[in-house]
């Protein structure tokens, strides 16, 4: 009913009068930015590291709003298919753009991107002038081709059990990663990472790193839109046969339209999840359309690579691993165990607003996958050979866009999703995305909206709204509902879900306020797994933002929690941010104190991180964490950043249980970066 009156609210404000006034050159960086338009507590981690990764090379690699095709602002993953149309149709009907100031324009873009978008645009105004006006806070020298050498590395002042008896390695955390780039025309990459706790340079990391990321990208030359050889990523339609980005969760998706970017990308992150290793190459044919895109693009892709797995006493694979870890003898005895061979493709057709594309990739695994005999499990991928292949389908027009992917399987498993999104004027647009997904149908690289972002086993219907019902405020809304035919982990049964969240927030010239609401409703099984019971969960959020000029702004936050599943579960936390910024130094810092009943109350907190890392830890128990960051630029190539973290737990003697243990009850840990650009 909610969203039934929000449909029918009176629109009397224009585009322009909503964008009125408001100051967008705030000290908030992207990374806080697109926090912002996450839900902590159901996205995935290794996405939001991939996600971040493509981020921050465009922010290095900013894209000249007046030459990028449709295809190169499809890469920004905050934009729907809708608003980079209308980008495109701002651009043809008034001509060359000359300050970033006039995508207020653009009525299908709200507040949050509007901010957003200076990081990852920059405009070069007067023909033959070469004057350019961007963010910033981005390099001034990331319009010009540059090479980049970092060094990262961290230093824990604790000890844990591992680290004494029980681990391979040191404690210490550290990678090494060079990239040489010129836009998307030419990238050349190697990343080396070692985890707390691995062996380097010795037992089986005889090569130094227990990780490397390696990649060769070259694009834009004739018919080759795009080639690489290497470690890369590749995602298409709504995720079904590849794709990741839904698992940035449901608040991402409504932003977004319920858009995931067809994107081919090098796997520049730590993340060891999802990714192909071999050679991929997409081509484009026929003549280009108006905004430079080749209107049939082919894509072709090989991959042999090996992966960590839980082996049986048979030799086939129970579990394939994804965390990465390899710190103890059976953790280093599941590394690169099993391999796999894949090859698959996609043929993409595009005329104007709409666009059609068929997607096919077969797997072969060198060792059986036999997952164990509990019941979830009896759908889960099985054997040598897997095959999946889709049809996936996108319509655009001025206020309206329908999309969807139907996939099957090769034993018949069915999967579709489809949405339609519909934003008659620019205060107000609404999305509506239905799924089913047999529990049948199953793929080793599909992850596509749902409550549990794997496509199998689920059904339901997803209907979210983003209105400004007065000039400076924001509302977003959705409720979903979702069904579960077969037995999931934990639930024995058919079970369903039921998801709702509200969030709000208001703009000032120097105030941003927020408020988020969320209810989760779902079922578990009971104590003696012979009927379900209520699993639910509640969380609330405040906060408020204060800018202080363009250099300093502070943050206040409250976050509240409630959980039941058989009791009921309480938390809370109240976190502080203060940050300060110019041209060449950064300093902020982070206070928060955290009181939860358990681990399923638990927090989760944002925290400024080094570049090229991500991480979203959660707390719970009683204790307080305190953060500080500090980055000096030293002239145009050096950087250095220290970001030193303490947290201290009332409730305990020690933290962890295991090998990961740690002797006292508080952590201080102290990260370092080097940055060097070396042209």
């Amino acid at each position: 009913m909610f969203l039934a009156l929000l449909t029918v609210v009176p629109q009397h404000l224009s585009a322009q009068a909503t964008y009125e006034s408001q100051d967008t050159d705030s000290p908030e960086s992207w990374e806080e930015l697109w926090q912002e338009l996450l839900t902590d507590e159901d996205s995935d981690e290794d996405d939001q590291n991939d996600t971040y990764e493509r981020l921050f090379h465009l922010v290095s690699n900013p894209l000249n709003l007046n030459t990028a095709t449709r295809e190169e602002l499809e890469q920004l993953p905050f934009l729907s298919e809708l608003q980079v149309m209308d980008i495109l149709e701002y651009r043809q009907r008034y001509g060359p753009v000359r300050s970033l100031r006039e995508l207020k324009m653009v009525q299908s873009l709200d507040h949050k991107q509007i901010q957003l978008l200076p990081f990852f645009l920059y405009v070069e105004s007067g023909e033959g002038e070469g004057v350019r006006e961007r963010n910033e806070s981005s390099n001034p020298s990331s319009l010009n081709p540059h090479s980049e050498l970092t060094l990262s590395g961290r230093v824990p002042f604790y000890d844990r059990h591992g680290d004494r008896d029980g681990y391979l390695g040191y404690k210490y955390r550290h990678s090494i990663r060079y990239e040489y780039s010129k836009g998307d025309k030419l990238r050349i990459g190697i990343l080396g990472s070692q985890d707390s706790g691995e062996p380097f340079f010795a037992n089986s990391n005889k090569w130094g790193y227990d990780n490397y990321s390696y990649y060769v990208m070259v694009g834009k030359m004739g018919i080759l839109n795009k080639a690489i050889v290497g470690k890369y990523r590749l995602s298409a339609g709504m995720g079904l046969v590849l794709g990741s980005s839904f698992s940035l969760g449901k608040l991402y998706s409504l932003q977004t339209m319920g858009r995931q970017p067809t994107t081919l990308r090098p796997n520049s992150s730590r993340s060891l999840s999802d990714y192909f290793r071999g050679a991929a190459v997409t081509l484009g044919f026929l003549q280009k359309v108006q905004q430079g895109d080749a209107p049939l693009a082919v894509t072709v892709f090989g991959s042999y690579r090996n992966i960590d797995a839980t082996l049986s006493d048979e030799g086939t694979v129970t579990t394939i691993v994804t965390n990465g870890y390899h710190r103890t003898v059976s953790e280093m005895n599941r590394k690169d165990n099993t391999h796999l061979t894949a090859f698959g493709g996609r043929i993409a057709y595009t005329n104007q607003g709409w666009r059609a594309g068929l997607n096919a990739v077969t797997t072969h695994s060198d060792r059986e996958l036999r997952p164990s005999t509990a019941l979830y499990h009896r759908h889960s991928p099985s054997g040598n050979n897997f095959f999946n292949a889709s049809l996936d389908y996108n319509y655009t027009r001025p206020h309206l866009t329908i999309g969807g992917e139907t996939a099957i399987n090769q034993s018949g498993g069915l999967a579709t999703v489809n949405k339609i999104g519909w934003q008659p004027s620019g205060n107000i647009g609404i999305m509506a995305l239905w799924r089913f997904y047999s529990y049948r149908y199953s793929g080793l690289y599909s992850h596509s909206f749902g409550d549990n972002t794997t496509a199998q086993n689920e059904s339901g219907l997803f209907i979210g709204t983003t209105w400004r019902p007065i000039r400076r405020m924001t509302v977003m809304a959705y409720a979903d509902y979702a069904y579960f035919p077969w037995a999931k982990y934990l639930v024995s049964q058919s079970s369903r879900a039921y998801d709702f969240m509200l969030q709000t927030e208001y703009r000032l010239k120097r105030w941003k306020l927020s408020a988020r609401g969320r209810v989760r409703l779902r079922e578990r099984d009971d104590e003696d797994k012979t009927a379900l019971t209520a699993n639910n969960e509640y969380r609330g959020r405040l906060f408020a933002t204060y800018s202080i000029g363009k250099k300093w702004s502070t943050r206040t936050q409250l976050d509240v929690s409630r959980t039941y599943y058989l009791k009921a579960s309480h938390g809370w936390m109240m976190s502080e941010l203060l940050t300060f910024q110019d041209k060449s130094w950064l300093m902020c810092a982070t206070a928060a104190f955290f009181h939860t009943d358990d681990y399923s109350s638990r927090i989760f907190l944002y925290e400024r991180q080094l570049a090229h890392e991500f991480h979203l830890p959660s707390y719970y128990g009683e204790g307080i964490r305190l953060a500080a960051t500090m980055r000096k630029d030293f002239g145009k190539r050096l950087r250095l950043t220290a970001r030193i973290g303490y947290t201290n737990y009332f409730d305990r003697a020690t933290i962890g249980t295991g090998l990961q243990q740690t002797y006292g009850s508080h952590t201080t840990d102290l990260d370092l970066q080097l940055r060097y650009r070396l042209f």
